[in-house]
């Protein structure tokens, strides 16, 4: 043990020589250790693309998609406004989307709160980013064009009375199922479509629009279903099924059990 003594003269020295000591001692209690401080990433980087139709922004978010972000913007006027952001590398991996509008998905919507449960679907911008898409679900909604070129694997397409005038799928070499039924509500009502590209194509239905013809010489897989009544046809009678398709195809329908109504071999 070391003794210190320290005479009268002395009490600078020793006032000195005691801070000396109390630092020593606070200096051995502190941790030796450097410390990191975390900073929490900006939790909206990447979340870039503003959804333009907030009745999808806002479906999506109820439906959980991961890489959809609802937040609250202030306008320039200083009103504040909800918007939702999409993350496009974030949704690579969804592959289904059921966006129905009809009476009991909006019941559903409702009771779950969501503020946009009865507005219609009207923009689908933004469906281009989920690529590994297979099966979309937009019945009773008001689109009036939907290109889904952009959804290169969609397998299934289910839209009945929407209001799409223009619908382009040459780019979706896989789908099987096509399903769209005609809104007697429509401005206008499809009059033509490409699907050429389609070479997978198994059910098809189209009822209630306002073709007088379609090609389905590229479509040999029908096997499922093609339905084209309620269309004029080249007489312009809904109610005649005059619509010419190929006799192949109609037999290979007919020879699989499934449901011809509306056309005609030929």
């Amino acid at each position: 043990m070391l003794y210190f003594s320290f005479t009268r003269k002395q009490p600078a020295l020793a006032f000195l020589f005691s801070g000396l000591i109390g630092a020593l001692f606070l200096i051995g209690c502190a941790k030796t250790d450097d410390v990191e401080t975390i900073v929490p990433e900006d939790p909206t980087v990447g979340f870039d693309f503003l959804v333009p139709d907030r009745a999808f922004g806002e479906y999506l978010v109820f439906l959980g998609i991961n890489g959809v972000q609802e937040r609250t913007d202030t306008l320039a006027t200083g009103a504040v406004q909800v918007n939702y952001y999409l993350n496009p590398s974030f949704v690579l991996g969804v592959n289904s989307l059921q966006l129905s509008k009809t009476s009991g998905s909006v019941a559903a919507l409702e009771a779950a709160g969501v503020a946009t449960a009865s507005q219609k679907i009207m923009d689908l911008s933004g469906v281009e980013f989920f690529t590994g898409l297979d099966t979309l679900v937009i019945t009773s909604n008001d689109l009036t064009s939907l290109d889904l070129s952009g959804n290169p694997t969609l397998l299934e397409l289910s839209m009945n009375f929407c209001k799409v005038e223009a619908l382009d799928l040459t780019g979706c070499p896989l789908l099987q199922k096509l399903r769209f039924r005609g809104s007697s509500q429509a401005d206008a009502l499809l009059e033509t479509i490409d699907l050429s590209q389609n070479t997978a194509l198994r059910h098809l239905h189209l009822r209630s629009h306002n073709f007088t013809s379609i090609d389905l010489t590229n479509n040999v897989q029908l096997v499922e279903e093609i339905d084209l009544s309620s269309n004029p046809g080249p007489d312009g009678d809904v109610n005649t099924g005059d619509i010419v398709i190929p006799t192949s195809i109609y037999e290979n329908v007919q020879g699989a059990g499934g449901i011809l109504m509306g056309v005609i071999p030929g």
